[in-house]
C-alpha cells in the first residue's frame, strides 16, 4: 500500500510539471483587435447600450489591454458586431476619391456615418441638422484630405479615438461642454491630413439671434 500511494503522489507531482497546452495561453492583441473592440464601443453608445461615461471608462481600458481575455471582458455584456447594425439607415457610407465633399443646411445625420475619402476634403455642417439619434459616430479612413466638422452650440464631441499620420485632429471651440446634445465620436485613420471640429459659423449666429429678437 505505501508503494501503491507513494506511486500515485509522485505521478501526480510529476503531472503537475507539465505545461498547459499551447491553446491555454493567453494571447496578446494587436492595434487591429484594439480598434475593433472599439467599434463595438462605438455602436453600443449610438444604440444607448452604455452611456458616455461608462464608454469613455472602456475606452481607456482598451489602449491598456494587453491580452485577449481583457477586450472580452470590456464586451462581454455587448452584442457581437453582426447584431448591432438593425437597419440601412443607421449606417451611410460617403466615399470618393478626388475633389471635395460638402454637407450643409437641413439634412439628416444618421447615428452611423463613414467617410472614405482619397484625395479630398470633406465639410460637414451639423448646425441645422437634425439627428437620428443624441448620440452620431463618425467613422473616418482619409488619406490627402481632412474634415472640418462644424457643431451646433451644445454639442459635445471626441476626438481621442481618431489616429492621425502627418497632420492633427484639433477642437477649436472654447468651453464646449463635455456632455452635450448631440454629442459626436470621431473614429478611424487620417493620413496627411487634419480634423478640425468649429462651432457655428459667425454670420449663422447672428442670423439666428435676429429671429429670436
Amino acid at each position: 500500500m505505501t508503494d501503491i500511494n507513494h506511486g500515485r503522489s509522485h505521478r501526480v507531482a510529476d503531472a503537475s510539471l507539465v505545461r498547459a497546452p499551447a491553446d491555454a495561453v493567453e494571447m496578446r492583441i494587436s492595434d487591429a483587435d484594439r480598434n475593433g473592440t472599439l467599434r463595438r464601443l462605438h455602436n453600443a453608445v449610438a444604440l444607448g447600450l452604455i452611456d458616455i461615461d461608462e464608454f469613455e471608462e472602456r475606452s481607456a481600458m482598451v489602449s491598456r489591454a494587453r491580452l485577449r481575455s481583457e477586450l472580452d471582458t470590456l464586451v462581454g455584456d455587448l452584442p457581437g458586431p453582426g447584431a448591432i447594425v438593425t437597419s440601412a439607415a443607421d449606417r451611410v457610407e460617403l466615399r470618393g476619391v478626388l475633389g471635395s465633399l460638402s454637407r450643409q443646411g437641413e439634412w439628416i445625420v444618421p447615428t452611423r456615418l463613414a467617410l472614405h475619402r482619397r484625395m479630398g476634403s470633406v465639410d460637414l455642417d451639423l448646425t441645422r441638422a437634425r439627428f437620428a439619434g443624441p448620440i452620431v459616430v463618425i467613422e473616418l479612413d482619409l488619406v490627402f484630405g481632412g474634415l472640418e466638422l462644424r457643431l451646433p452650440d451644445g454639442a459635445s464631441a471626441s476626438i481621442d479615438d481618431v489616429e492621425v499620420n502627418v497632420g492633427r485632429a484639433h477642437d477649436h471651440r472654447k468651453d464646449a461642454p463635455a456632455e452635450g446634445k448631440p454629442h459626436v465620436i470621431l473614429t478611424g485613420k487620417v493620413v496627411c491630413g487634419s480634423v478640425d471640429v468649429r462651432g457655428p459659423r459667425k454670420g449663422w449666429r447672428r442670423n439666428r439671434f435676429a429671429r429670436t429678437t
